[in-house]
């Protein structure tokens, strides 16, 4: 039913080198921040993970400005706007992403939950976006996606930091009000950035601009999962670690309890702080406000 609203680019191609170096890259970074909190940061795989990274994301970086048909279109962030939105996807990815792994460790270790349990237990996290997100779409459409934007990264944060109160035994009301806090905080945010990058593009622009917004989304969320893997794992016993991580934890005393729960309790803060960061630098892009019509219609398909 969707026909194409322009021509096919001449230009259009598979960018292999920039994706390769790219993955490689990334890769060495995920597996550095990963290993290092179980193996050591001297550990020579950790350093050689790290050294490909610091070399191989800037080359990347280098070949998609000059390249004929790059992976990462960097024209694109010329763009005031888009640029804002792009950066706060990424960053929005990288706070709110790892919360499902750590939380999986939570249930399932302090919390003596089985698998099933545990996974219920984080519904609530779904469920506030589930319910943010057309609302804010909507309140989007009508006063722009500035002041959202900001809004929902700030709900982010706030849910976030709430969760550093939690400890080996409290009550799951307290999860469950700090998950459907993140959660609502991050379909505010959400479903107006998103509109924001896509209406800072040309029509036929806007297939690389989704592209580019789930490859942003995605690389914060790895990021994220590596460093709070190397936060919660840094300075706690291997045996404790794998009690955790294995769900039978319920032996273990508060005392072998605490350096993991003092670990996530680092890494929520520092997730807490990107959330504002991420709230910060969307006070910086202009206002955006969806056009109610459009001279084709397929664009608003589109």
């Amino acid at each position: 039913m969707l026909h194409e609203v322009t021509r096919k680019s001449p230009e259009r191609g598979l960018d292999l080198i920039g994706t390769t170096v790219f993955v490689v890259g990334l890769t060495g970074l995920v597996f550095a921040l990963s290993k290092g909190g179980l193996g050591g940061w001297s550990d020579p795989f950790v350093i050689g993970g790290f050294i490909a990274a610091a070399v191989l994301l800037p080359v990347f970086v280098a070949l998609e400005w000059r390249g004929r048909s790059p992976m990462l279109d960097l024209s694109m962030f010329k763009d005031r706007l888009f640029a804002a939105a792009a950066t706060t996807a990424f960053l929005n990815g990288f706070a709110r992403f790892a919360l499902t792994f750590l939380f999986v460790f939570y249930f399932q270790g302090p919390q003596g939950q089985s698998p099933i349990m545990a996974g219920l237990e984080l519904s609530p996290l779904a469920i506030g976006m589930l319910v943010a997100s057309p609302l804010a779409g909507i309140a989007a459409d009508r006063h722009g996606s500035r002041a959202l934007a900001v809004l929902g990264m700030l709900i982010t944060a706030v849910g976030i930091a709430g969760m550093t109160t939690l400890q080996a035994h409290t009550s799951y009301v307290w999860s469950a009000i700090w998950l459907a806090l993140v959660g609502v905080g991050s379909g505010v945010f959400n479903s107006p950035n998103t509109s924001a990058m896509m209406g800072a593009v040309p029509v036929h622009r806007r297939g690389i601009a989704s592209g580019v917004r789930m490859m942003l989304t995605n690389t914060g969320a790895v990021i994220s999962v590596a460093f709070v893997m190397a936060a919660i794992t840094a300075a706690v016993p291997k045996n404790v670690l794998f009690s955790i991580f294995s769900g039978v934890a319920s032996g273990l005393s508060a005392r072998q309890l605490d350096p993991f729960i003092s670990n996530m309790h680092l890494a929520l803060w520092v997730l807490a702080a990107v959330s504002l960061v991420g709230a910060a630098v969307s006070t910086l892009r202009p206002a955006h406000v969806r056009e109610e019509k459009r001279s084709d219609p397929t664009e608003a398909i589109a």
